[in-house]
């Protein structure tokens, strides 16, 4: 086999977990397409997490139309088979693709074949749902779909795509505060969510255009019954009197669903829509969202519905009167796990050990780890000198 092969595999065998990869890249676009099934069935809920879509999916799942289950995640393995990067498994996943890919183009019609799989993938399965659930449709509410965008728009053409926005700064003082519950080092699970998903979003709804169905938490909590109706229009359903008072609205089964704010109303409640100013009574979570607005920038957050100018104000307002010191950086909280090194992985420690240990014992803890691994260091230079040259 060619040293090129190895030498590409050896470079993309380094990725840990689902990253966003661009689909024009891995050559999925511009395929023939099935004209057997399209996704006719199909709604997505395409959010950020924390955004509200575990409530506007059980409104609309008290329809009798339209079926609902917790997060399915079900799309992301099949996309993610021909990419070569950002998917780790027992098999070589970079492997897997080259060989899926080269068995495609020589004993196939093409990779859009593959494409065709998918959908017939996704009939049976979501079809079963829906019959299961005695509906007409499913809803597929799964906040990782923001990687896999544009992959679903094409695959699914004739599917309903809902896009529900909320204030980037209250999404992240949710996920800080309720999601990961203080747990600063494992913000990273959301890094593409936070970083690439508003981008997704905007570019996926440009490219529908009138088709895409754009609702915002703060406007849709304000005034729930009003959005739900047009939302249902958009939809081709009727709406049925009572939805939005979800009360009696079976819920769902599973672990991947929102198991705290849903529980604590029955119906659409607009307590939460400055949940963002959460993030001004902490030092860490300052700094945090000074860096959030750095990463989106002015345009994205404007085209999103939201004022840059005001949000920027208040941090900057909060941060001159705040105190005490950031805990863990911003870049070092969006590193995956065995990515720290060095420094990087001192500041992990040690606030791993503030947050365990108080600031007292942390700071001792801390210390020792420092002189450890100085001493190692050292020992490691040392040695090097006294060895012989050669």
């Amino acid at each position: 086999m060619p040293q090129c092969f190895f030498q590409q595999i050896c470079r993309s065998a380094r990725f840990a977990k689902l990253q966003l990869v661009q689909p024009d890249k891995i050559g999925l676009c511009s395929r023939p397409m099935s004209a057997s099934y399209l996704g006719e069935n199909l709604i997505f809920i395409i959010s950020q997490p924390r955004s509200g879509s575990t409530l506007l999916q059980r409104v609309l799942g008290s329809h009798k139309e339209l079926v609902i289950s917790s997060e399915p995640w079900l799309m992301l393995h099949p996309v993610y088979g021909l990419r070569e990067g950002g998917i780790q498994a027992d098999f070589a996943a970079d492997w897997a693709a080259h060989g899926v890919r080269e068995f495609l183009e020589h004993y196939t019609d093409g990779v859009h074949v593959y494409d065709d799989g998918i959908r017939a993938f996704a009939q049976t399965i979501y079809g079963n749902a829906i019959a299961k659930g005695g509906g007409t449709r499913f809803i597929d509410k799964t906040p990782r779909y923001l990687l896999i965008l544009d992959d679903l728009l094409r695959l699914f053409p004739a599917a309903k795509f809902i896009f529900l926005l909320r204030n980037p700064l209250s999404v992240l003082a949710s996920i800080i505060n309720t999601q990961i519950s203080h747990d600063l080092f494992t913000l990273e699970r959301f890094r593409e969510e936070l970083l690439a998903g508003p981008g997704n979003m905007l570019k996926a709804i440009e490219a529908l255009g009138a088709r895409a169905i754009v609702v915002r938490y703060e406007d849709y909590v304000t005034a729930p019954e009003q959005h739900t109706r047009e939302i249902c229009s958009r939809l081709e359903i009727a709406y049925q009197p009572g939805m939005i008072d979800y009360a009696n609205t079976e819920p769902v089964k599973g672990f991947m669903q929102d198991r705290t704010g849903i529980q604590q109303h029955t119906r659409p409640s607009d307590a939460r829509i400055e949940s963002w100013k959460q993030l001004l009574s902490d030092v860490t979570q300052i700094h945090y969202a000074q860096k959030y607005l750095d990463a989106l920038g002015s345009d994205t957050i404007t085209r999103l519905g939201y004022s840059y100018t005001d949000l920027r104000e208040a941090v900057q307002l909060a941060g001159k009167s705040a105190r005490g010191r950031i805990l863990l950086p911003w870049r070092i909280a969006l590193l995956h796990p065995g990515e720290p090194k060095g420094m990087d992985q001192l500041s992990v420690s040690a606030y791993r050990n503030y947050r365990d240990y108080g600031p007292l014992i942390g700071s001792i803890k801390t210390v020792g780890i420092f002189f450890r691994g100085l001493g190692v260091t050292l020992r490691w230079v040392f040695g090097r000198a006294r060895e012989p040259q050669r």
